[in-house]
């Protein structure tokens, strides 16, 4: 992201799920931006990004909507990347990317 813009700031909308899944998100969320993650430092994330809040299915936000049609696919693939599912092979070029074009490690991270 900051070599493609380095005034790029992000702006992260969750969907709403539950008190107590939406308060696990949240300290997940804060510990990451404390303590950063294997790639990125905290004062980076801190930097970058500028807003994190919740939202209904309701409100119909199009960010979370197109994130909804991406979820899926990705664990189908990962799962079992042996078969060829269309539904990922439509997102996969639009996955983030080396010069290579590998995506895992770059746009595809996987964390236990």
């Amino acid at each position: 992201m900051d070599e493609l813009d380095k005034s790029a700031e992000v702006e992260i909308k969750a969907e709403r799920r539950g008190k107590k899944e939406d308060q696990k998100l949240l300290s997940q969320f804060n510990s990451t931006l404390d303590l950063g993650t294997y790639y990125i430092f905290p004062n980076r994330l801190k930097r970058k990004i500028k807003k994190f809040e919740f939202n209904f299915k309701k409100d119909n936000i199009v960010g979370l909507q197109v994130a909804d049609l991406c979820a899926y696919p990705l664990p189908c693939h990962l799962l079992n990347s042996e078969e060829p599912y269309i539904p990922f092979m439509i997102i996969e070029e639009k996955i983030y990317c080396d010069k290579e074009g590998e995506y895992d490690g770059w746009g595809l991270k996987l964390f236990p």
